[in-house]
C-alpha cells in the first residue's frame, strides 16, 4: 500500500512539474544588467576614463565623445580589439569575453 502511495506520488510530481510553463524563464534584460554593467563599469573606470572621462566626454588624447556615439556594437567590439588612432588595443586587458559585452553595454549607458 505505501508503495503504491508512493509510485502514485511519484507520477503525478513528474506529470505536474514536466508541464507547459507559462512564464518566461528566461533571463530578463534588467537581470543580464544587474551583472554586467557593474562589471563593465569596473573595466571602463579601470581603463578608460583617463581618457574618455567618468561620464565618457572628457575627450583626452582625442578620445571621442560616448555620449554621442551611435556605433553599433560590432563596431564599439573592433575598436575595442584593435585600438583607433591614440587608443590602445584593449582586448589584452579583458580577462574573458564577457568582459567586452560588459564594457560595451556600459559604453550605451552613455549615450543620449
Amino acid at each position: 500500500m505505501v508503495l503504491n502511495f508512493f509510485i502514485l506520488s511519484s507520477f503525478a510530481f513528474i506529470l505536474f512539474s514536466c508541464g507547459p510553463q507559462d512564464e518566461k524563464t528566461s533571463f530578463t534584460e534588467d537581470a543580464v544588467e544587474a551583472k554586467v554593467i557593474p562589471r563593465g563599469e569596473e573595466l571602463f573606470l579601470k581603463n578608460c576614463a583617463s581618457c574618455h572621462g567618468n561620464d565618457g566626454k572628457l575627450g583626452n588624447s582625442g578620445a571621442k565623445d560616448l555620449s554621442s556615439s551611435r556605433l553599433p556594437d560590432e563596431e564599439i567590439r573592433t575598436i575595442l580589439e584593435e585600438g583607433k588612432n591614440a587608443m590602445p588595443a584593449m582586448s589584452i586587458l579583458m580577462e574573458q569575453s564577457s568582459d567586452m559585452d560588459s564594457v560595451i553595454a556600459y559604453v550605451k549607458k552613455f549615450r543620449k
